[in-house]
């Protein structure tokens, strides 16, 4: 029995940063929905992410949140999510913008916003220990993070296993008896 994947982007619905966002970036957005806790959330185009980034910077976000991402691999995509919030905007406060974006399973590579927000650099880094996304411009990229550096090698390959897709087999370290 497999998980059910959740729906990539939450219900359409009211929200009062809609328009504001939308303006903001532009040809970027793509699609929007309200989470059930009330906060927004917006796909956009992977190639605008650098651009997305900075026009919710503009606004008064001030720090990346959370950065994550989802395998859906029957569809072999990954929806990478950044959230937004803000300490200093009285406006903004509050409020957390979700910012979702599909990149291929099979080449797992967008534009990191590190140099934007520097609060993404190190969910940066540990989304690519854990998922294999390569957030291009990122230094640290190929780095152990947060992972023994021996742990989730391939033993035939060499390569780097990412133990959060959903096709990451827990190696039989003879722990369990």
């Amino acid at each position: 029995m497999s998980a059910k994947t959740p729906p990539k982007c939450p219900p359409e619905g009211d929200h009062l940063l809609l328009a504001k966002i939308k303006q903001a970036i532009g040809p970027a957005y793509l699609a929007h929905g309200v989470t059930p806790e009330g906060h927004l959330c917006v796909m956009v185009q992977a190639d605008k992410i650098r651009e997305v980034a900075s026009a919710v910077k503009s606004m008064g976000f001030d720090h990346v949140l959370s950065l994550s991402a989802i395998d859906y691999m029957a569809e072999k995509k990954f929806v990478v999510t950044y959230i937004f919030a803000s300490y200093l905007s009285p406006e903004l406060k509050g409020q957390l913008l979700h910012v979702r974006t599909e990149i291929p399973r099979d080449n797992p590579k967008i534009a990191s916003i590190a140099d934007i927000f520097p609060s993404a650099d190190y969910e940066e880094r540990e989304c690519h220990e854990m998922f294999g996304i390569w957030f291009e411009g990122n230094t640290h990229m190929g780095k152990r993070f947060l992972l023994d550096p021996d742990c989730c090698i391939d033993e035939k390959t060499g390569k780097p296993l990412y133990p959060l897709r959903k096709d990451f087999k827990v190696p039989d370290w003879g722990l369990m008896g």
